[in-house]
C-alpha cells in the first residue's frame, strides 16, 4: 500500500515519531508548515477554536497514494490550525484509506483524532486506525513500540 504521511511538528517530537513510522512502513513524508509562525499561546487558542492558518506548499494531492496518515501534536485538545488547513486542501481522496497519529504532552482526552477522522471521512476516505502518544510514553521510550504496533496495521493491508 503506497502511503503518504502528512506531518506537522512544532518542537520536532511529532516529526521524530512520523519519521520512525515512515521508515517502518516505507512511506513518503510531507511536512505541513505554516507560512508565518505565531506565538504558541495564540496557536493553542486558534487550535481550540478550530481555525485554519495558511500553510506552505506540500503534497496535498493524494491521487498516487492508497493511504494518508496525518501526524500532528495536540494543542488545547485539538488539531493545530495548519493541520486544519491541510485537511481542507487535501485532494483526490475518494476511496483512499486514512489514519491519524497524534502526540501530546499530557495523557488526557483529546478531540484531534476525531477532527481528522471527521474531515477525511467527509472527503470519502476510509478509516484504518488511530493512536495517541502521550507524554509518559514519549519520556519512557514506549512511543517506539506504539509506533511499531501502529505501523503493523499498514503492513497487514
Amino acid at each position: 500500500m503506497k502511503t503518504l504521511i502528512a506531518c506537522y511538528s512544532y518542537t520536532g517530537t511529532t516529526l521524530t515519531v512520523a519519521q520512525k513510522l515512515q521508515e517502518q512502513i516505507n512511506a513518503d513524508l510531507t511536512r505541513i508548515e505554516p507560512v508565518k509562525d505565531r506565538w504558541y499561546v495564540i496557536k493553542a487558542i486558534h487550535a481550540y477554536l478550530e481555525k485554519k492558518w495558511p500553510i506552505k506548499p506540500c503534497i496535498t494531492d493524494v491521487s498516487v497514494y492508497d493511504c494518508l496518515i496525518v501526524c500532528c501534536p495536540v494543542w488545547a485538545g485539538r488539531t493545530p490550525s495548519g493541520v486544519n488547513q491541510y485537511l481542507e486542501e487535501v485532494l483526490n481522496t475518494s476511496g483512499k484509506k486514512f489514519a491519524a497519529l497524534v502526540t501530546m504532552g499530557g495523557e488526557g482526552n483529546q478531540m484531534a483524532t476525531t477532527q481528522i477522522h471527521n474531515a477525511l471521512e467527509a472527503k470519502g476516505m476510509e478509516f484504518i486506525a488511530k493512536t495517541a502518544i502521550g507524554g509518559k510514553a514519549q519520556k519512557s521510550g514506549e512511543w517506539e513500540k506504539m509506533v511499531q504496533d501502529f505501523g503493523g496495521k499498514f503492513n497487514e493491508e
